[in-house]
């Protein structure tokens, strides 16, 4: 049965380690220059001021998917509660079905119960994700561009 729950995510990082890693390899781009070095100090801060949210789903108490997402005031809009995912990942075997639906849903529940107003997700082009978010009542608000230098 897999299950979902919010967790400090530096206490699980050796756990989620092996989905982070596949994570980079399926999805990162310059892996040359962007290596897997999760700034560990910075998200126990954030931790610590209470502004990162941690979901994960378990199969089993096997972690397979996890959602790390910072809730924080907008910059630009002082009164405006954010959640802003910074990673989304479920191993390819738990794709089918509606698990990832359960960890996107699991995780704007818990936004919701922080007092966040709008949920942000970023996806890449072309994924399942990209192409599940406007199913969910998703619109496009940014769109970002790269350049390698």
């Amino acid at each position: 049965m897999l299950t979902t729950r919010e967790v400090t995510i530096t206490e699980y990082l050796d756990a989620i380690w092996p989905l982070l890693e596949a994570h980079r390899e399926e999805l990162a781009t310059h892996k040359d220059i962007m290596p897997l070095e999760p700034r560990v100090d910075v998200y126990e801060t954030m931790e610590a001021q209470g502004v990162l949210l941690s979901i994960v789903l378990e199969d089993e108490g096997q972690i397979v998917g996890y959602s790390v997402n910072f809730v924080l005031t907008n910059l630009h809009y002082g009164t405006c509660l954010m959640c802003q995912n910074d990673v989304l990942f479920l191993a390819p075997e738990y794709r089918k079905g509606t698990h990832g639906l359960k960890l996107i849903t699991a995780t704007v529940a818990a936004a919701k119960e922080r007092g966040a107003h709008i949920v942000a997700w970023h996806a890449k082009p072309g994924t399942a994700l990209d192409k599940m978010l406007p199913r969910l009542g998703y619109g496009v608000q940014d769109i970002m561009y790269t350049r390698r230098l």
